[in-house]
């Protein structure tokens, strides 16, 4: 939120019992997602790629008025929120079959690409496209243009679940096999959607932050 914007100017009406709440920087909306979270107990809030949903079982009219009295509430400090998100540390094998070509297409070394990779900060800033999915997106210094590296031509029919992947300037993890286009850099033995578990099924949620690390296995 830009100094000459307060709360109200960035809370849009979103159907008859919704609002979008503008915020085009990573870290902040992860900031609204935890404390708009607490502050709306009775609200499901959702990061999207340029704002936030917030959802809830009153009228938009009146949920507006609270998610802008919430924002005013808000400390919108940026080092204090980074500090604060959840950390993920995923270990990749990073043998994928489209390493080399991805590497080629962004001028670099394949490994360059892993190390930019492992190097650079992500965070979550939406979940979607199947249970588990977690669109990631580059936070902090960019390594490397990822947005430079577009979708492949071909998609996949499937790719093997726990495939790591980047595609248009976001990285991602697929959860279980299904039909994809990123380029596949490697592979994670972590289970990214797990529904037996008794906890939250999914691993990710919006606002973690997100550190791949090199595993031989």
């Amino acid at each position: 939120m830009s100094a000459d914007r307060g709360p109200t100017d960035i809370v849009r009406t979103f159907g008859d019992r919704a609002v979008v709440v503008d915020e085009s920087d990573v870290e902040r909306r992860e900031t609204l997602i935890r404390e708009l979270s607490v502050l709306l107990p009775d609200t499901r809030v959702r990061g999207g790629m340029a704002g936030l949903l917030v959802e809830s079982t009153v009228p938009a009219s009146g949920l507006g008025d609270r998610v802008a009295n919430a924002l005013g509430r808000v400390s919108m400090g940026g080092e204090g929120s980074a500090s604060s998100a959840r950390e993920v540390e995923i270990p990749v094998v990073y043998e994928g079959a489209d390493l080399p070509a991805a590497a080629a297409e962004l001028g670099c070394s394949t490994e360059d690409l892993v190390r930019a990779h492992q190097a650079q900060g992500w965070a979550v800033a939406m979940m979607g496209f199947a249970p588990g999915f977690a669109y990631l997106v580059p936070v902090g210094h960019q390594v490397l243009e990822w947005a430079a590296l577009a979708r492949r031509a071909s998609p996949r029919a499937a790719v093997p679940a726990g495939s790591v992947a980047v595609a248009a300037g976001m990285s991602a993890v697929y959860p279980e096999q299904m039909p994809g286009g990123w380029h596949l850099l490697g592979r994670t033995q972590l289970r990214l959607f797990d529904a037996s578990v008794d906890r939250t099924p999914a691993l990710l949620a919006p606002g973690d932050h997100v550190r791949f690390v090199r595993s031989a296995s």
